[in-house]
């Protein structure tokens, strides 16, 4: 309040008015009084000379001495100084002073009013007397050389005490007075200022959002009205501002959980609103590029394109634009123009169909892969039945090899067939896995020795290597699975160590446990998988070798198989490889207990 200037500006005003009213009327009051006072002086002054003049009309300045008595007798009863004055001002009579010792009062003021006008007055010093005098004259009418001019005078000090008495009542009082009024001139500005300041202060706490600030306001005038305005209005502001932080949040995780990415622009292309998935889709951040150009943060040229279409063009406009960066994106841009006119920015969402793609291209090579996979052997077939009606079928010597190539591509289209069935059924969800307990020693067991047959004969070795720490019972170390899963997983893992290591190689089947895992590995000492293709050989017909792998009767598809089985029992797969040395799958289960 004291920084106040509104304060100081009503106190000044205020003690300003008051004091100055308080101050004047003091004056008014005392210049009235005091003319009031000389003023009933004066009349009683006239009226003793009215009467002495009656008393000495027709004395000559012969009776000088006689006069002298006569007013010297006059003046305890007249209770006044009185001179008698010829027409030329000589003092004929004074009842305080000796005629003869006086000088000429011809030019009293009093006595040349007197002469003009019949009546003077005059209020001054008396250098006679050494105090201040009331002196009235009136003339007496006398033609002769007799008393001209009666004057009657009276000290004026007591009345003087009495108006210094009167002054200093008056001024005690209005210093009083105006400083009562300072006191009331200061309560009543900081009555008045006071609810405003509290206003301004919750004007300012609302400017910086803290809503629903209360004014305390008391009695009924205009300010007590306007802060009790100011409160209702708070309340609602407070209540409005509540809905609309409600309503933005509750927009703002509906646009943060859509799967399309969302951005605002202005006219002037300047970004307002971006969602989480934009950010991703675009790569880039909204606190940090809040405001900027959209050309300033997203160098991509068709998107440019499309955000001055949808702000030059009133009808919605969709594209789906392809661009490579750190990853291969395909984007379908939907954009809008705000209502306006001008218009007042533009909309963009924007929907990722890079997945979309990238199995539209896999639906692609898969019937592509399928097709050729079925063509081979069929092609294969229907020549062989061709030749054979041709007249092989007659010759005992050809006939039986044709079959026996008829018989070889009917396996493998069955092999083929079964393979695309099992896969499809495994990604459907629809193969059923019985999750037990496997003992991983047995499973393990057990595929070698569906395999040492084939192993033997290309002079591999296969071996079991179960775990070395000696805290770890491999006996009962068992895996959370399905037992034929597993057993599918590694028949395909050793099926294609077999295939892919040299005569004399090794193959080694390990299993150890993992915390809360178990993992399986199957090492091989083969021709190994070139380190570009290691990311796609789990692909469904994917081959590094095409024709050494249809050589080995390979279908292309038995990685896929194991990677979605492992994935359908929640584990994981990984491959390593060193080109002409050696491949290893390592294969994470949950894992069990067995009693």
């Amino acid at each position: 309040m004291w920084r106040s200037r509104m304060f100081w500006r009503l106190f000044g005003t205020f003690s300003i008015l008051l004091l100055a009213a308080i101050g004047l009327l003091g004056l008014v009051v005392i210049g009235r009084v005091e003319k009031y006072f000389l003023n009933q002086l004066e009349n009683s002054l006239r009226s003793k000379a009215v009467l002495l003049r009656e008393a000495v009309r027709g004395r000559t300045k012969d009776q000088a001495p006689l006069l002298q008595k006569q007013v010297t007798a006059l003046r305890p009863e007249i209770a006044a100084r009185i001179t008698l004055l010829a027409r030329d001002g000589r003092v004929l009579a004074d009842s305080a002073e000796d005629p003869e010792r006086m000088e000429n009062h011809a030019d009293r003021p009093e006595v040349r009013e007197a002469r003009r006008a019949g009546f003077g007055s005059a209020t001054r010093y008396s250098t006679t007397l050494s105090q201040s005098m009331m002196y009235v004259a009136l003339p007496t009418g006398t033609e002769n050389e007799g008393v001209a001019f009666v004057r009657v005078a009276v000290s004026i000090d007591s009345i003087q005490d009495q108006l210094a008495w009167l002054r200093s009542v008056v001024w005690t009082t209005a210093v009083s007075t105006g400083f009562a009024a300072l006191i009331l001139a200061f309560w009543l500005a900081r009555h008045i200022i006071q609810p405003l300041q509290e206003l301004t202060g919750s004007a300012e706490r609302i400017a910086e959002g803290n809503y629903g600030h209360k004014v305390y306001a008391a009695g009924r005038d205009e300010v007590a009205t306007l802060a009790r305005t100011f409160n209702h209005m708070s309340e609602r502001l407070d209540s409005q501002f509540a809905q609309l932080a409600e309503d933005r949040h509750q927009l703002q995780m509906i646009l943060g959980g859509m799967v399309e990415g969302v951005v605002a622009l202005d006219a002037d292309q300047r970004i307002l609103f971006a969602n989480e998935r934009a950010e991703e889709l675009l790569g880039f951040r909204i606190q940090a590029n809040s405001g900027r150009k959209y050309w300033e943060v997203i160098r991509q040229r068709g998107l440019q394109e499309v955000v001055k279409r949808a702000l030059a063009e009133s009808d919605p406009y969709e594209e789906e634009l392809h661009w490579n960066g750190p990853a291969t994106k395909s984007l379908t841009v939907h954009a809008a123009r705000l209502p306006g006119s001008p218009p007042q920015g533009a909309v963009l969402v924007l929907h990722d169909t890079s997945e979309l793609r990238r199995l539209e291209r896999v639906r692609q090579e898969f019937v592509a892969n399928a097709s050729h996979e079925l063509k081979t052997p069929l092609s294969v077939i229907k020549a062989c039945v061709e030749t054979l009606l041709d007249g092989a079928m007659d010759d005992p010597a050809h006939r039986v090899p044709f079959l026996e190539k008829i018989e070889a591509q009917a396996n493998r289209l069955h092999a083929l067939v079964l393979d695309l069935l099992s896969l499809a059924r495994i990604e459907s969800g629809m193969e059923a896995l019985e999750i037990e307990p496997v003992p991983l020693r047995s499973v393990v067991t057990s595929c070698l020795e569906r395999h040492r047959a084939r192993a033997e004969s290309k002079s591999l070795i296969l071996e079991a290597v179960p775990p070395v720490a000696a805290a770890e019972n491999h006996e009962h170390l068992a895996a959370w699975a399905d037992e034929e899963a597993v057993a599918q997983i590694l028949d395909n893992l050793v099926d294609n160590a077999v295939k892919y290591t040299p005569e004399k190689g090794r193959i080694w089947v390990r299993w150890r446990a993992e915390t809360d895992r178990v993992c399986l590995e199957v090492e091989d000492t083969g021709i190994g998988i070139p380190d570009h293709d290691l990311p796609r050989i789990f692909e469904r017909f994917y081959r590094v070798d095409r024709a050494r792998s249809r050589e080995l009767g390979g279908t292309g598809l038995g990685l896929s198989i194991v990677k979605h089985l492992v994935q359908a029992m929640h584990g994981s797969i990984q491959a390593a490889s060193r080109l002409g040395q050696g491949t290893t799958f390592s294969v994470w289960l949950p894992r069990a207990s067995v009693s």
